[in-house]
């Protein structure tokens, strides 16, 4: 496991056992050393940056378990040690707040194309196309598949700055706009997005494969989108499965029952990101009001002065979410929710990817599928030390990098699946290949 550096406990001195009548009020330069102490526990400025912990099944014999370590063995950034900004980048709140509020505003390219897919209950899906700006170097035709997080779209930033890279690397991007997120596309649905309905994502790939039938498939997913990414991917008809090389999860928390009720600790201020995420939700539903809220309201199903008055994710789930999705209780709503028990089933190789600072999941959550891992073939689990939820910001000074580390991993890691799992890629995509297995595994 990472190795931290502990701190002196001589260095916490009582205030009040200074400020003696003896001695007196404590000298100004005292207060400047505990301020010292305090900011540099904060920024972790001893938690020294480390190569990826990259967990798979070492069965020997294997051909599957050969594929995804030689897949690891590719990815050279899953090889190097990530170095997270000089002296405010090993903070996991930082990096999660950094990204998701300034992000790369300079990226103003919109999408080529805008779809949109009406389902049999009348709701409108809605994704984006952008088109890759140079060929793929294996001369073929790739699309990466991106499902945001939590009331997120093709506009938030990570994903703008991320599909701005691949697409310089030769790829097309689909990005699913969860329902109600986009202030510009209307409603039509009676509800909003869930975090485990995969009707939405389903829809957006059976329509990518009608529209390009010569490409291929490499399906992300982000915090509450790797989820539904991951349920999706385990329950994907075998004919859709043929069209996709890889899949890859970025900081999700796989088990919705589990992870509810710690979200109401006040450990690293997951209440306080409860708060702010529930509120992030209740303004999607207020600007669909009319479609989303008030039917329920005028039919008993929910007291709309519950819902307005919740503040954290378990009253929401309690006073819309299971209601409106019909489950009997918010327990229900959250085990039909949860990826992890599907997991098993993965028929398509499959990275999971978490940090061991994210604010947001804690290593309860992840730690079972880092157990899946060692047993099941074709699955590889990766722990970063540092990079926060969704952050993963990297540079050697203050300021960070223009492409993150979590946009260069992810076509990184695309080509090398590609050059493993595709058997129809150019044989020059693999002259570079090497034979050794990876040292990065426990």
């Amino acid at each position: 496991m990472f190795s931290e550096i502990s701190e002196s406990s001589g260095l916490w001195l009582s205030l009040s056992e200074l400020a003696t009548p003896d001695i007196g009020a404590p000298p100004a330069w005292l207060f400047t050393l505990l301020l010292l102490v305090v900011v540099v526990r904060f920024l972790k400025v001893f938690s020294y940056p480390e190569k990826p912990q990259v967990t798979y099944c070492t069965v020997k014999g294997a051909k599957e378990n050969h594929r995804i370590a030689e897949v690891i063995d590719r990815c050279a950034v899953l090889n190097e040690v990530y170095t997270p900004p000089l002296m405010w980048g090993r903070n996991g709140h930082i990096q999660t707040a950094t990204y998701g509020i300034l992000g790369h505003a300079s990226l103003k390219r919109t999408f080529d194309k805008r779809n949109f897919v009406k389902l049999s209950d009348g709701t409108t899906v809605t994704f984006d196309v952008f088109e890759a700006t140079r060929p793929h170097p294996s001369g073929r035709d790739y699309t990466i598949t991106m499902c945001p997080g939590i009331a997120n779209s093709s506009e938030s930033n990570y994903i703008r700055t991320c599909v701005h890279y691949a697409n310089d690397k030769g790829f097309r991007c689909a990005v699913l706009n969860h329902l109600g997120a986009l202030a510009d596309v209307p409603l039509t649905s009676s509800h909003i997005f869930s975090y485990g309905g995969t009707d939405e994502l389903e829809a957006m790939m059976m329509r990518l494969m009608e529209m390009y039938r010569e490409t291929r498939f490499l399906c992300v997913g982000f915090s509450m989108g790797a989820n539904l990414t991951t349920r999706l991917l385990c329950k994907m008809k075998p004919e859709m499965l043929t069209r996709i090389v890889f899949g890859l999860s970025v900081g999700q928390g796989y088990d919705a029952f589990v992870s509810a009720p710690m979200y109401h600790d006040w450990e690293s201020g997951r209440r306080a990101y409860n708060y702010i995420i529930t509120e992030n939700v209740k303004r999607l539903l207020r600007r669909n009001y009319d479609m989303a809220v008030a039917p329920h309201v005028k039919s008993g199903l929910i007291d709309e002065q519950r819902l307005w008055a919740a503040t954290s994710i378990i009253a929401l789930d309690e006073h819309y979410n299971r209601r409106v999705h019909g489950f009997s209780s918010a327990d229900d709503f959250y085990r039909w929710c949860s990826s992890l028990p599907l997991i098993p089933k993965l028929r398509v190789p499959m990275l999971f990817l978490n940090a061991l600072d994210d604010p947001i999941v804690p290593p309860k959550l992840w730690e079972p599928v880092q157990k899946l891992a060692e047993q099941l073939p074709d699955i590889a689990f990766v722990l970063m030390k540092h990079g926060g939820h969704l952050g993963f910001l990297e540079g050697t000074s203050l300021s960070p990098n223009s492409v993150t580390w979590l946009d260069r991993m992810i076509c990184e890691l695309a080509d090398a699946a590609i050059q493993v799992y595709d058997p129809h890629a150019c044989d020059s995509c693999s002259s570079g290949a090497t034979t050794h297995t990876p040292s990065l595994h426990t």
